[in-house]
């Protein structure tokens, strides 16, 4: 696997972790997190401790989760650090295929922030999921733009 492209896993599987921890310290969030998401974590941490540049966009990303910015921008170290240390590569590709395996399944980004997991439904921006079945009396629609 490329270090784009794992650093990008890394991103979805940390974000919406990220998002339900809130704004608590870096270093108390591993031990927030699931098992595997939280070796994940510590592992990162552990790796941009006393870089000021990676530092800060640990920061950004952990009070920004959502952003795409704060994420592309905490990508962007954890690539420059895994093209530096190939055996953290192979390591962090590890934990990311235990985190996903711990977690039931792929983690999949819609491409608006939605995330489903373990086999549930999710919608992007403007869009509707449903999960099993639907029943009863529904109307979906609106006023017709009539521009």
């Amino acid at each position: 696997m490329d270090t784009l492209s794992l650093a990008t896993s890394a991103v979805t599987v940390l974000s919406p972790y990220l998002v339900k921890v809130g704004e608590k310290a870096a270093e108390k969030i591993g031990s927030l997190l699931p098992e595997g998401v939280g070796k994940v974590w510590t592992t990162i941490m552990a790796k941009f401790r006393g870089n000021v540049i990676a530092e800060a966009a640990v920061k950004d990303f952990v009070n920004r989760p959502g952003d795409q910015l704060s994420q592309s921008s905490f990508a962007n170290q954890l690539r420059n650090l895994l093209e530096a240390e190939p055996a953290l590569a192979t390591e962090l590709a590890r934990l990311l295929d235990e985190a996903k395996r711990q977690s039931g399944g792929t983690i999949i980004n819609t491409g608006s922030g939605a995330v489903a997991t373990s086999g549930s439904v999710a919608a992007g921006a403007d869009g509707m999921a449903v999960g099993g079945d639907v029943r009863g009396n529904i109307s979906i629609g609106g006023s017709e733009n009539k521009g």
